[in-house]
């Protein structure tokens, strides 16, 4: 009987986390069109730069992508920060091949591939998932990922509002 009421609280909270994971994102495109939709890109070098697509709820940034490209690489990477009341809720790392990048750049769906995914509550880090297995909070990794995840997050709001300084 403990196995089974064990086997039970893991489904269950699998389905909480898996509820979380595509309601943000489910949420987002439900009400992408009433969002304002900013696009800015900055060069790496000759060869390498980000394109960044910035969603805006008036003065509220909701979701950032940003997509780094190189004339040299097959596969290039997207980056999406979801923020919710100014914090960051979800991050997730994809990959696409190099085709989509222009339709990419448009804010139009690609097909991606999940590298990891990454959501938090009150800044703080609630689930991970790697290459599509969940990593336990108590990976020694937990504390340092929470921070680069915060500080990345913080990163893509300080670039936007340089851009809208700059524009």
């Amino acid at each position: 009987m403990k196995f089974v009421s064990a086997v039970f609280l893991i489904a269950l909270c699998a389905v909480a986390n898996f509820a979380q994971v595509t309601s943000i994102e489910s949420d987002f495109e439900n009400n992408k069109s009433k969002y304002k939709l900013e696009k800015f890109a900055e060069g790496e070098d000759a060869s390498s730069g980000y394109d960044y697509l910035v969603y805006t709820n008036k003065a509220e940034v909701v979701k950032v992508r940003e997509i780094w490209s190189s004339s040299y690489q097959p596969t290039f990477r997207a980056e999406d920060y979801f923020f919710k009341d100014g914090k960051l809720i979800a991050f997730v790392k994809y990959t696409f091949p190099k085709k989509y990048y222009k339709t990419s750049i448009k804010g139009a769906k690609i097909p991606l591939k999940i590298v990891e995914k990454f959501y938090l509550t009150d800044s703080k880090l609630t689930s991970w998932i790697e290459n599509g297995k969940t990593i336990p909070k108590t990976d020694e990794r937990w504390q340092e990922t929470e921070k680069d995840v915060l500080e990345r997050a913080d990163g893509q709001i300080e670039t936007y509002k340089r851009f809208r300084e700059e524009n």
